[in-house]
Formats: structure tokens, C-alpha cells, sequence
């Protein structure tokens, strides 16, 4: 059993995205999904300090606790964005949800491979309407910064007053 733990374990690392059950089940070489659940629930409890493990929509990962995130976010691989890439967030948070063409007529016709950008990584969604798409911020954004999109927004609107 320790082994199948240790797997679910390094799966979780490894992984950039949630995992569900049946994936880490898969991996492990378990078929039972509440034997998966509960060495999920026992790992829970082996990660108690700076990093936990949580369960969302999408599957189980492991997070730096919210509480921490201020202090360390900075080395996180979404920092290193470009200029252009978080001037174009910013419009994205600003104005959510925005069509694509808005943000490119702000932001001028780079606006297309940022928006690019931050899709791959997760953090915006682009849903199609007619000839242009609208923008959302995903719930990836949301748990990288460890706050809602409408207390991201209110701290945005605080700090352009």
C-alpha cells in the first residue's frame, strides 16, 4: 500500500493540473475509487504545513496554502509574463467577461498572441460568440492568486484610484 501511496504522491508533484480518481486509481494500479479516496484523505493529513492537498471541480493537486502565497507567488512560472501578457490580463480582469476584439482594440493586434498565452497556461477561457470569442478568467486564476475573480477585482479597482 505504501507504494501505491507513494505513486498517487508523485503523481500529484509532478502534475501541473488536478487529477481525478480514476487517473490516480489508473496510475496506482487501484480500481477501487474509495481506496483512492482514501489514500488521498491519508496523504491529506501527512500535508499540514506550507503545502495542502485539495480536492476541486477538476480532481485532486496539491497547493501552497492561500495564507502563504504572498510570500512565495513570486516564484511561481506565471510571473514570468510578459509586460504585455499581464497588461492584457489586467484588461481581462478589468473588463470580464470582455470579447476578444475589445481587448484588442485596446491593447492592439499583440493582444491575439497574449491572449494565446494565457489560455495555454489556464488562467483565461475563450468561449466563441459570432465572428469574436469572450474572455473569462478561469478558475486556475483564480486558485494562482488565491482569491476570487471579484475580490481580484475590487483589489484592481483599490489600486488604479
Amino acid at each position: 500500500m505504501e507504494e501505491k501511496l507513494a505513486l498517487i504522491e508523485a503523481a500529484l508533484w509532478i502534475s501541473s493540473q488536478p487529477l481525478k480518481l480514476e487517473e490516480l486509481g489508473r496510475i496506482a494500479g487501484i480500481g477501487s475509487k474509495g481506496e483512492v479516496k482514501k489514500l488521498l484523505e491519508r496523504l491529506k493529513q501527512e500535508y499540514k504545513r506550507g503545502i495542502e492537498l485539495v480536492e476541486t471541480e477538476e480532481g485532486w493537486q496539491f497547493l501552497v496554502k492561500p495564507e502563504l502565497l504572498p510570500k512565495v507567488s513570486h516564484l511561481a512560472p506565471y510571473c514570468e509574463l510578459s509586460e504585455g501578457c499581464r497588461r492584457t490580463l489586467a484588461i481581462i480582469i478589468w473588463k470580464e467577461p470582455v470579447k476578444k476584439s475589445e481587448v484588442v482594440k485596446i491593447q492592439g493586434n499583440k493582444a491575439y498572441s497574449y491572449i494565446k498565452k494565457l489560455e495555454k497556461l489556464g488562467l483565461v477561457k475563450a468561449e466563441k460568440s459570432g465572428h469574436t470569442s469572450i474572455l473569462r478568467l478561469t478558475q486556475k486564476f483564480e486558485r494562482w492568486l488565491g482569491k476570487e475573480k471579484e475580490e481580484i477585482k475590487k483589489l484592481l479597482e483599490e489600486a488604479v484610484k
